[in-house]
């Protein structure tokens, strides 16, 4: 999976850029040399021993090469790590055991949560409303692992009660004594005031040496009493086994010759440091698929296209992302799990239960697709591995879009038999359908969810989704992006030549960031001016410093000033762009007016509300060290001859069986147009190309589809 010629060791081309995204089935590799050259690769993961992934994926690139593993880190300029380690941590709730440490009176806030949010929070619309068979998610720390510390900083930030360190003292131990691994603390008010938290962890440190610990007042400094004790909390639970993972890979890589240290994806699409991610852990949760919005940005940079929506379809679920212009749209109460909100910045990306393994099943009336999915094993079908639900891939293989005989290059056979027996036991005899007409329904109703999450998502945020591109990427989105792009009146679908590792590119790519967020709220007035660029002044103070012990200049950094503000009296706030460090009275009202016109844009004409008084309520200031990113080059003109054209039939809908032309993605070369129906088959991917619809490759190899216009 390379368009590169092989590369002898003696040759020296350095690699500027090398990204390995570690997946639960696949852990991807991405290199980018520096003449803009992508070389990718794709090994199985290794859960039981997740750097093995990482090592296996290098030795596939120097087979590759002809080369070791130690000679390519010894020409690789960056090397970043986006991984599923915390998340998959978290899922299977294999933490460290956490003690926790509340003000005195609250120890029962995870437990309490936040009505149903701490229920059903954070599930699929669908199940979140199935309240009878909604079991609450396991705890992450049991009630016997919580104390309470007689203090209390007042919301103003001055002390109420002092701290007593005797009763602190004591409970430390017994935490300790009980077991505890990690130490979260979470005391009312800290971000307004954190002395009691600082003296907490000193004494922490001195009853119980080396034992981290997580502080909300550094993890998550913001107001919201739950989300910010669940983001700490979960910092804690997942803090020693990520920063050990990290630190072991780190040192592994060292050792064969990498001489720089590893960089780490997080949420906000930015990467950390390895040395900081311990404090930094759910940051990390997560944050693999925000690889791919980082990919589209730089791809998008390089086609000239500055909206963009993301459609990325694996076995399980769909994600769809959006990007106006440089902004990744953030989620403003990301869910890392059933039940936990957290506060801190993520991407956001709407997941439906839309995969090739999405299970197909009827109430005896109508047809329904997902959520259920049969995942890997037993998977669809026609794995032949058990598995007797019809799912989206059997109505692919049914329908003649994917050759059962060609599956991942032919690696993996199909068998169409066990496709057909399930659609016609489960979905054609129980709706009275034939065979190709209950596959076809299949697609179609898949193909209709994605297109509508597509719309809902595009439109909640104010934009018409005509007038974005589409990058469709992953391993099963070519099969139907042509298809619901059209219902969108999409007319610029991309679909990347590295989108079988697309977040693996982005994660090669990722710039260093680092965010600060403090909650102060206040009005928006001429006499809170001072305040606010106080606010300001500390934020980028921190956000530089943390540059400076990443050995990063914050002189070559840029400065990102953000205000969270709403109308008083309001729940929820929107996030404001700010283009400098500091207000000065006279921008007062331009504020105001940047407001305004967002909520408008947002929320729909008429929804402004002229009269009533604006609050700030968080300042955040993000600093950003661009990683390097040489201009993608044109690949090597390799694309063979096909002598023998191919054709298959193809069951559509309304239309019946039409000859497909099939097409070997090794034979497309950049400038012709190819027009469907046509099957495109990739080793990784199957791109499916309707009638009406063409496509022309790129010198970078990246497919441009123009679908057809939907009737």
């Amino acid at each position: 999976m390379n368009n590169s010629p092989p590369v002898s060791p003696d040759s020296r081309i350095r690699f500027s850029n090398i990204g390995v995204d570690t997946g639960g089935t696949f852990t991807d590799l991405v290199l980018i040399d520096d003449r803009g050259l992508i070389r990718t690769e794709k090994s199985f993961s290794t859960p039981e021993a997740r750097e093995k992934g990482v090592f296996d994926v290098l030795e596939c690139a120097a087979r590759a090469l002809n080369t070791s593993i130690s000679d390519i880190l010894s020409r690789t300029d960056i090397f970043a790590h986006g991984t599923t380690a915390s998340t998959n941590a978290l899922i299977q709730r294999r933490g460290a055991r956490v003690g926790v440490l509340f003000t005195a009176g609250f120890e029962d806030t995870m437990a309490i949560a936040r009505g149903p949010i701490g229920r059903v929070g954070g599930l699929p619309q669908s199940q979140a409303m199935d309240f009878i068979h909604t079991e609450p998610p396991e705890p992450i720390v049991p009630r016997d692992m919580v104390r309470g510390v007689v203090e209390r900083i007042g919301s103003d930030g001055e002390i109420v009660t002092p701290l007593n360190e005797d009763a602190l003292r004591r409970s430390v131990r017994e935490l300790v004594a009980d077991g505890a691994e990690s130490i979260a603390v979470c005391l009312l008010w800290a971000f307004r005031n954190a002395e009691h938290e600082e003296r907490v962890a000193t004494i922490c440190e001195e009853v119980a040496p080396g034992i981290p610990i997580s502080l909300s007042h550094q993890i998550a400094p913001k107001m919201g009493e739950f989300e910010r004790a669940v983001t700490t909390v979960i910092n804690a639970y997942i803090g020693p086994l990520t920063q050990e993972y990290i630190g072991d890979l780190d040192r592994g890589l060292a050792a064969d010759g990498l001489a720089n240290s590893i960089q780490v994806i997080t949420s906000t699409g930015g990467a950390a440091r390895a040395a900081n991610v311990g404090q930094q852990a759910v940051s990390i949760v997560n944050s693999g698929p925000v690889g791919g919005l980082v990919a589209a940005r730089f791809l998008g940079d390089q086609l000239g296209h500055e909206k963009i929506i993301t459609a990325d379809m694996g076995g399980t679920s769909f994600d769809v992302g959006l990007i106006d212009g440089n902004t990744l749209e953030e989620d403003p109460r990301p869910f890392l799990d059933q039940g936990l909100p957290v506060t801190l910045p993520a991407v956001k990306l709407i997941t439906i239960g839309a995969g090739g393994g999405s299970i197909a099943w009827t109430d005896g009336y109508r047809l329904h697709v997902g959520p259920q999915s049969a995942g890997a094993d037993p998977g669809p079908a026609a794995y032949g591995r058990g598995g007797a639900d019809p799912t989206v891939t059997d109505a692919l293989v049914v329908c003649g879009i994917v050759d059962p005989d060609n599956f991942f290059g032919g690696a993996y056979k199909l068998d169409p038999s066990l496709s057909e027996r399930a659609i016609m036991d489960r979905i054609a005899i129980p709706l009275g359908l034939d065979l190709p007409e209950a596959a076809a329904g299949i697609l179609e109703i898949v193909n209709a969810r994605m297109a509508n999450l597509i719309r809902k998502v595009s439109i909640e945020s104010g934009h018409d989704p005509s007038g974005f591109a589409l990058y469709a990427y992953g391993g099963a989105t070519g099969a139907h992006c042509a298809e619901f792009a059209r219902h969108l009146g999409i007319g610029k679908l991309i679909l990347p030549y590295a989108g079988p590792v697309f977040s693996a590119l982005g994660v090669a790519i990722a710039d260093i960031a680092y965010s600060h967020t403090r909650s102060e709220p206040m009005p928006l007035t001429v006499d809170r001016i001072e305040a606010i660029n106080a606010n300001f002044a500390t934020l980028r103070t921190s956000a530089a410093a943390d540059m400076q012990a990443a050995g990063i200049d914050p002189a070559e950094c840029t400065f990102r000033h953000r205000i969270e503000m709403r109308y008083r009296g309001q729940m929820n706030e929107v996030t404001l762009d700010w283009p400098s460090d500091r207000l000065d009275p006279g921008d007062i009202d331009v504020l105001r007016n940047l407001f305004e016109a967002y909520y408008q844009k947002r929320f729909g004409a008429g929804t402004v509300r002229a009269e009533t008084p604006l609050e700030l309520i968080s300042f955040r200031v993000e600093a950003t060290h661009a990683t390097r990113r040489p201009a993608l080059a044109a690949r090597d003109e390799t694309a063979i001859e096909q002598t023998v054209p191919k054709t298959r039939p193809v069951y559509l809908r309304d239309t019946g069986y039409v000859d497909a032309d099939i097409i070997d993605f090794a034979t497309l070369k950049a400038g012709p147009t190819y027009h469907g129906p046509a099957v495109i088959e990739r080793d990784t991917t199957t791109i499916w190309l309707p009638p009406g619809a063409t496509a022309t490759m790129d010198p970078y190899g990246n497919l441009a589809v123009i679908p057809q216009a939907a009737p």
